[in-house]
């Protein structure tokens, strides 16, 4: 059974998507720090660092709904508008995700849609029921 999560009955189907997916064994979210209604960056996310926990909180979110948790997540991709980003999206990321053990993860620097800097998508294993 597929359960099709959007917290807070968001947006996203106006835009042909959901933020979550969730099967039997995975979870499949997505977060960033973009405004739904404007389609830009939220005032809140003024540093990457607080771009990167927003994102990460929506991803909290729908693992929630799912079940889930941040230590569930297996596997991170990670997108940085520019590289010079990095270390401060590095920091963030980690501490969000506390001391670990940490996904696998992969950081590409790419163009993003809104003026975001910063989105994140993971794949997480349900627990065992």
């Amino acid at each position: 059974m597929t359960q099709y999560i959007n917290p807070g009955d968001g947006l996203y189907p106006t835009f042909g998507m959901n933020p979550g997916v969730a099967t039997r064994d995975f979870v499949f979210a997505g977060g960033m720090a973009l405004d739904l209604t404007t389609l830009t960056r939220k005032a809140e996310a003024d540093t990457i660092a607080d771009e990167t926990r927003i994102a990460l909180e929506e991803i909290e979110a729908i693992l929630a709904e799912a079940g889930c948790t941040l230590k569930d997540v297996v596997k991170s991709t990670c997108y940085l508008t520019d590289d010079s980003y990095r270390q401060e999206f590095w920091t963030a990321y980690k501490e969000k995700f506390g001391e670990g053990p940490y996904p696998a993860r992969t950081t590409v620097a790419v163009g993003i849609a809104g003026d975001c800097r910063v989105e994140i998508d993971v794949i997480a294993r349900r627990p065992a029921a």
